[in-house]
């Protein structure tokens, strides 16, 4: 049978079946930005949802434990199914320990916390972090997704493997905020930085992902040649400039052995 639009009912089925993914997806999305959660009407406001869509949607996230309830109250928050995926995900970017010892050297020889990022599909994570008492992370980093990758030295990196079709693609669905003052969002000028990134193959940021911090990072290349990943390591602004040839020696040299060490 054809639908009046010239449609098959298989059709509407596949496509009525893509609005209710993006609609849960949505929904994930809105109570996961809600630290205190939301009720059915509200998720239906946010949405644009009529109230029964709503209500539908959030039994079947509930029986499948993607969604729960807080004791006594009518607010939805994410359930234990989300947190397994989370951890699925953690489980995931586990590296091999030559890959890990490749950046215990690098934090060592740097002295300051060493990352290994990877592409997740189009995306950006930071999948190991190498760091001590001495020498802390970036508290706003951990393992998983990275937001920001314009800002950073590890994603400059990464983006600048990425031809302007896929940066383009990638700038309109992350966008690119600023996070400091110096944090360059305007695209032009951040292809100029990633021509420059192309041409060195080091990717330097200093105070654009936080003040006072400084950042270099190399690439982490697939036997093809393909840009895979990066090394990085983070020091403060005001050391960065007389430490700046030994920390590119340091992630240089730990992206060739984290290269060597996933071949």
């Amino acid at each position: 049978m054809t639908l009046q639009s010239g449609r098959t009912e298989a059709d509407a089925t596949v496509l009525n079946g893509i609005q209710s993914a993006a609609r849960v997806l949505r929904i994930l999305e809105v109570i996961g930005a809600s630290p205190t959660g939301l009720t059915a009407a509200e998720i239906a406001e946010e949405l644009g949802l009529n109230q029964s869509t709503a209500y539908r949607l959030l039994a079947t996230l509930h029986r499948l434990d993607y969604v729960g309830r807080q004791p006594g109250e009518y607010r939805y928050i994410l359930g234990r199914a989300v947190d397994e995926l989370g951890r699925a995900l953690q489980d995931q970017l586990v590296v091999d320990p030559p890959v890990r010892a490749a950046l215990r050297a690098v934090h060592d020889a740097a002295r300051a916390p060493a990352y290994l990022t990877v592409f997740r599909g189009d995306d950006i994570a930071v999948a190991h972090i190498e760091d001590s008492v001495e020498h802390p992370q970036i508290t706003q980093l951990h393992v998983g997704f990275s937001e920001a990758s314009h800002v950073t030295a590890f994603g400059k990196l990464m983006l600048a493997s990425k031809d302007d079709a896929q940066l383009t693609r990638f700038l309109a669905r992350n966008g690119a905020r600023a996070l400091t003052t110096d944090s360059v969002t305007d695209a032009e000028k951040l292809r100029e930085q990633l021509d420059e990134v192309r041409a060195q193959q080091i990717a330097v940021e200093i105070e654009e992902y936080m003040p006072k911090l400084a950042c270099i990072a190399a690439p982490v290349r697939a036997t093809s040649g393909r840009t895979i990943g990066a090394v990085s390591v983070s020091v403060s602004a005001k050391d960065f400039s007389a430490r700046a040839y030994d920390l590119e020696r340091a992630v240089r040299r730990g992206a060739w052995m984290v290269s060597s060490g996933i071949r």
